[in-house]
């Protein structure tokens, strides 16, 4: 069983993660105004961030499927990057900012709860990857559960990924 959930959390943040530093490569300009806008950094360290951010993002989706002890750092430093990035969405939530994210490229959606959320429910899934990447004995896996798990992941990645879109479609409906 801790086999299928440490497969599960492995992909789920690859794909978030994957998804997060492509869009923020592919739209750099986007998210250094971003993080201007956001004002939670120094002028001075947009630059640096603009590139650190996804270069971070991008190594933690791939260093997760790398054996014991990486992937165990890997889960630990991932919650503790999203918890970096709710403080921040915190703070701005705190402070009325009228903002977006730019968590998975340029988005009009201001920052709201359901980020917070969503950003709790990525460290939910670190956290209980790192506690299956640390659980001795992981045991195998049976193509059908892999399937399963994988479908699942996609899935959860997915809703993730979509938050913004299924906020304002939410927001919308009122």
């Amino acid at each position: 069983m801790t086999a299928y959930l440490l497969l599960g959390c492995r992909a789920v943040i690859a794909v978030v993660f994957a998804g997060s530093a492509l869009t923020k490569f592919r739209a750099r300009r986007d998210f250094a105004s971003a993080l201007r806008v956001m004002a939670v950094l120094p002028p001075r360290l947009t630059g640096a961030a603009t590139v650190g951010v996804p270069v971070a993002e991008a190594a933690l989706a791939l260093l997760v499927w790398v054996p014991e002890p990486v992937s165990t750092w890997a889960f630990a430093a991932t919650g503790g990057l999203i918890a970096l990035f709710s403080a921040v969405l915190v703070r701005l939530l705190r402070q009325g900012a009228d903002v977006s994210c730019s968590c998975f490229g340029a988005s009009g959606v201001p920052v709201s709860k359901a980020h917070v959320v969503r950003n709790l429910v990525l460290i939910a899934v670190a956290a209980a990857g790192l506690a299956a990447s640390t659980a001795p004995g992981p045991g195998g896996l049976g193509p059908a559960g892999v399937a399963v798990v994988l479908l699942v992941a996609g899935f959860a990645s997915a809703l993730i990924i979509a938050t913004d879109t299924l906020v304002e479609l939410f927001s919308a409906a009122r």
